[in-house]
């Protein structure tokens, strides 16, 4: 009888969580932030086709096919896996009154057309989302599918310092500090920069609407006073998938259709 007491005596302290324990999970002073459950969306990777210069991507199912627009290069390419492929010169674009747009041109004896119009198209396969639905006409054969426009995508790639969080300015804490900057490379699929107080690297991905970083490794420099509340608000608001607008050279992040960072370029 003892000694099933003492087995009930010791299986009850295993399962006491120790004070002692989690009182090291939480350094002192330091407040605690909750952490978003929340999965984050799954976003297109981008990262080849920008490092190509492409500007407008494209692709359908049924049969298989690919479309790539680089106006930088002048080519466009187009291919299936039946065999019908196609590099030409880019031809001139012709937009519609509703954000639609077309290219034409002839392709030894025979014509391509393209018609790309805006609309939340899905990929049947990979249930990825994009911003147009696409139709092909090529050796007359149609083609159906779904595109986006990299060129918002590509404005993301540059130096940027924080100028707003949470709608309030933002201004170096003291002569050793700096605010907040961001250095986006898409290419790579990588961000660097600084939280004005602590170095941070990591990874970054973008589509045509929305930004996520992370995961990020931030230097432990201790951060006292305003310079630690921004770095902590700073690196919260990085931890969401954030909508995003550039114009005019500011970087908009938004949370909810609500604007919480704005950067503006450096030159």
């Amino acid at each position: 009888m003892r000694l099933v007491l003492v087995l009930l005596l010791i299986s009850a302290a295993c399962r006491r969580p120790s004070t002692r324990l989690g009182a090291t999970l939480t350094p002192t002073g330091q407040a605690s932030r909750p952490v978003s459950t929340t999965p984050l969306p799954q976003l297109a990777d981008y990262s080849s086709a920008l490092k190509a210069g492409h500007e407008l991507v494209a692709t359908g199912t049924e049969p298989f096919w690919s479309l790539t627009i680089n106006p930088s290069k002048n080519r466009l390419q187009f291919s299936t896996l039946t065999g019908d492929s196609l590099t030409t010169a880019v031809p001139p674009m012709t937009a519609g009154p509703d954000g639609s747009f077309r290219y034409e041109t002839e392709a030894g004896a025979d014509r391509i057309t393209i018609q790309f119009r805006p609309d939340s198209c899905v990929n049947a396969m990979s249930g990825q989302r994009y911003d147009y639905r696409v139709a092909i006409s090529y050796k007359r054969q149609n083609y159906a599918g779904c595109g986006a426009s990299l060129r918002q995508v590509a404005l993301l790639q540059d130096i940027w310092v924080l100028k707003t969080l949470n709608g309030k300015p933002v201004q170096a804490a003291g002569p050793r500090q700096e605010v907040p900057r961001l250095e986006i490379q898409l290419t790579e699929g990588r961000v660097m920069g600084t939280t004005g107080c602590n170095r941070l690297s990591g990874r970054v991905k973008a589509d045509t609407r929305l930004i996520q970083f992370g995961p990020l490794a931030v230097t432990k420099m201790a951060c006292l006073d305003e310079s630690g509340r921004t770095e902590g608000d700073f690196l919260e608001a990085l931890s969401q998938s954030l909508a995003y607008s550039v114009t005019n050279g500011t970087l908009t992040l938004l949370r909810d259709s609500k604007p919480i960072m704005t950067f503006r370029k450096v030159d």
